[in-house]
């Protein structure tokens, strides 16, 4: 049962370290309270990632944490399906932290893309004429966008070519792009609630019950991304202090978290 008198939803798990979900989920919370012990704990960051790599890596490693609290309990109730676009979420705030922890300078793309998109919003606001916005507030942007004119690049704005950057990332990339199907008003969503029926004038009826089928898959992912976002942060820390934790249960679900440009790869004889 589950705080709300429900019953949580359990199964035997296929992953052979695993008896069932509940322990994979227990897996997770290990680590979520690890994270949450040390937050009052002062983050030194190593020099390297302290003026603005590292704040956004650990930043988007706290969201996956968050993340990974609401996926948790999607998975008790069985509701996986609402679960896929915060598991999406998941993997692009992991992906972005590997790619930044491998190219520290490329934070400064990441920030003019910021800047370009909150243009752009404003935009659409001045053409509605809200009250308390104007120009200046336009002009302000273009101010912070001319000192980063030299920082536009293609990785900055999408998400494939951050994970084209990252060996294996091609991978995860399409992942994230199966993930997309359930996270947005298109044929994935509007099929799932649905199923065939001979009984149906249309041939169609409608099921507001419906499961995601490959729970452990889709579960499994998030554990991914939770314990690589956590192996990111405890590289740019300069204690490194959830080292042996995090490559433990790195080494329980059977995944490899060596990060490497595409690029390093091929330079190398």
């Amino acid at each position: 049962m589950n705080g709300g008198g429900e019953e949580t939803y359990n199964a035997t798990a296929v992953h052979d370290k695993f008896h069932d979900l509940a322990e994979l989920r227990a897996s997770a919370r290990k680590l979520i309270d690890m994270w949450d012990r040390d937050r009052e704990k002062p983050f030194i960051m190593k020099s390297e990632y302290a003026a603005a790599a590292g704040p956004m890596v650990w930043s988007y490693t706290q969201h996956v944490i968050e993340l990974m609290r609401s996926v948790l309990d999607l998975s008790q109730q069985n509701r996986l399906i609402i679960a896929v676009p915060l598991v999406r979420l998941m993997v692009e705030n992991t992906m972005t932290s590997i790619w930044l922890h491998l190219s520290p300078q490329a934070t400064r793309a990441v920030l003019h893309e910021g800047l370009r998109q909150r243009k752009a919003a404003l935009a659409n606001i001045l053409e509605l004429e809200t009250k308390g916005y104007d120009q200046s507030d336009i002009d302000g942007i273009n101010r912070d966008l001319e000192g980063f004119a030299d920082d536009s690049l293609p990785a900055g704005k999408s998400f494939e070519q951050r994970c084209r950057q990252i060996v294996d990332g091609l991978g995860t990339y399409v992942t994230w792009r199966v993930m997309s199907s359930f996270s947005h008003a298109g044929l994935g969503v509007g099929d799932f609630y649905l199923k065939e029926s001979a009984e149906s004038p249309t041939g169609i009826e409608f099921d507001p019950s419906a499961k995601l089928d490959h729970h452990e898959a889709w579960l499994g992912t998030a554990v991914c991304m939770l314990i690589a976002s956590l192996k990111v942060c405890n590289e740019i820390d300069g204690k490194g202090r959830h080292k042996t934790q995090v490559e433990r249960a790195a080494k329980r679900l059977g995944i490899t978290l060596d990060f490497r440009l595409v690029t390093d790869e091929v330079a190398t004889p």
